[in-house]
């Protein structure tokens, strides 16, 4: 299925399951109901494949295993546990709580990268602007004069001059570059190693690995509470994880764990660098006291309030940068267009 919907309606549809489960209602009549609720095409079509599938037999986690892109292995599992438990209405519940933990995350770090990315895009924009329909039109006027210009001038001019002449290829290549780099990323070589060096940016490398961790975190700790066994936890954390470079050390934990090792000493020993030393010592810390999934919520609500000081912290750093860059860029414009126009009017009154 290739139907897709949002992170709210998945919430929402979550919680108003476990709600009605707990109050007794059958699970395809509840599915009925918010089939007809539902105010989304979508959510709507996936429900209903919902209780088509369970009216002919099926379980409900077995129904959700048919919409993997919007059902994830870790909520299914879960699902899962509640269904074989008895528990189903509980799980629902708990379920939607850790998944409004997440989309709070989420909207978090698209906040943080809201500012940055308004500043970027309306520079983008009007320069594209000027390039197209101002600055072709200051080549006709230099020209005209016949003067020697001044460097700055000599560069804006031939830059106006190519967008004058080029412009819309020029917009083109840059759209296509972006779209050539989407999908170069996107190869398994090449994303081996941009999923490494997302975490080793200027600014956002930080901030992009405590994301993760907290998610890791949260998951981890949601499925060990649960009941789940570490070592199939960690297997549907490896299946769900789109990051090779998490992945791959998630991986190497899996291995050490099957050969009877720790999660602490295994990070340790492995060195498995994605995992800051605080989150490898707390662990450690949970796994001898026996209380690992506490500690993994702990992790979760650390690294989460580090996101959401770092949020803030982050529109304070960025903000005299990009006021630098726009500065330098008004400055040269200013530059190269007022001192040639002073220049000329000096020669003409002379």
């Amino acid at each position: 299925m290739l139907k897709n919907i949002k992170e709210t309606d998945k919430l929402m549809f979550t919680k108003h399951l476990g709600v009605m489960i707990m109050a007794g209602i059958p699970l395809t009549e509840a599915l009925g109901t918010l089939e007809n609720d539902a105010k989304s095409p979508n959510l709507k079509s996936i429900i209903h494949s919902l209780k088509i599938q369970i009216e002919s037999g099926k379980s409900l986690s077995l129904a959700l295993a048919l919409h993997p892109k919007i059902f994830d292995k870790v909520y299914i599992s879960l699902v899962t546990i509640g269904e074989e438990s008895g528990t189903l209405d509980t799980t629902l519940k708990f379920l939607a709580e850790q998944l409004s933990k997440l989309h709070l995350l989420k909207k978090k770090i698209q906040g943080a990268m809201m500012y940055p990315l308004l500043v970027i895009s309306v520079m983008f924009v009007m320069g594209i602007g000027l390039s197209i329909f101002v600055l072709p039109k200051l080549v006709d006027f230099f020209a005209a004069f016949n003067q020697q210009l001044p460097l700055s001038t000599r560069i804006l001019l031939g830059f106006a001059t190519l967008m004058r002449d080029h412009g819309i290829l020029v917009v083109a290549s840059i759209f296509g570059i972006i779209i050539g780099f989407n999908l170069l990323i996107k190869l398994p070589p090449i994303k081996r190693v941009w999923d490494r060096l997302i975490f080793k940016l200027p600014i956002f490398g930080d901030f992009l690995l405590e994301s993760k961790m907290a998610e890791l975190s949260r998951n981890m700790s949601v499925l060990l509470t649960s009941g789940v066994p570490i070592l199939v936890g960690l297997g549907t954390l490896i299946e769900s994880e789109p990051n090779l470079y998490i992945k791959a050390n998630l991986n190497q934990l899996e291995v050490g764990l099957s050969k009877g090792k720790s999660m602490g000493d295994t990070m340790k020993a492995s060195n498995l660098t994605v995992f800051p030393s605080i989150f490898s010592k707390m662990v450690a810390v949970g796994e001898r006291t026996g209380k690992l999934d506490e500690m993994l919520s702990y992790l979760a609500d650390y690294y989460e309030e580090e996101i959401e000081t770092l949020s803030k912290n982050l529109t304070t750093i960025l903000e005299p940068i990009l006021l630098v860059i726009v500065g330098l860029l008004v400055g040269f414009m200013a530059i190269a267009i007022i001192g040639p126009i002073y220049q000329i009017t000096g020669n003409i009154g002379g």
